[in-house]
């Protein structure tokens, strides 16, 4: 006999009575009916569990749309005011011989994400800054014949 094992007391039964249950006795169609109702029911509730699912994320999805719809109107938007800004400038320089006129530059993709409004007010501050150097320059400047 193994020590360890005699250290042990046996694990008491767990009736404390001979008392016999009765069940009552289920045929196996019976039980296959009761079966069969229980996984009905559950597909039943799980199909409504999925139609409200459905319609959270068809909702959900119907605005992730609307939204991307307007930040691509804000994108094309903001492309034109950059175009715009720079044809200008391009046309303001354009008699400067000393500065070379390159196409418009690509975007940054490193700089740091920020709220759109903050960008657009630092390209119109350039932009301004530019005009009004420009303009600084021709009241100082003799007038050229044309």
């Amino acid at each position: 006999m193994n020590p360890m094992t005699t250290m042990f007391e046996p694990v008491p039964s767990q009736r404390q009575s001979e008392e016999v249950i009765e069940v009552p006795a289920l045929s196996a169609v019976e039980r296959y009916k009761e079966i069969i109702a229980i996984a009905t029911d559950a597909a039943a509730r799980q199909r409504k569990l999925d139609e409200v699912r459905c319609a959270e994320l068809a909702r959900r999805i119907a605005a992730t749309q609307h939204e991307i719809a307007e930040v691509r109107d804000r994108e094309r938007v903001v492309r034109m005011g950059a175009a715009l800004h720079w044809e200008a400038a391009v046309e303001q320089l354009w008699n400067e011989r000393w500065l070379q006129m390159v196409t418009f530059p690509q975007p940054d993709e490193s700089v740091p994400p920020r709220p759109q409004g903050e960008y657009n007010h630092a390209m119109d501050v350039a932009y301004q800054a530019l005009e009004d150097s420009l303009a600084k320059r021709t009241l100082l400047r003799r007038k050229q014949k044309d």
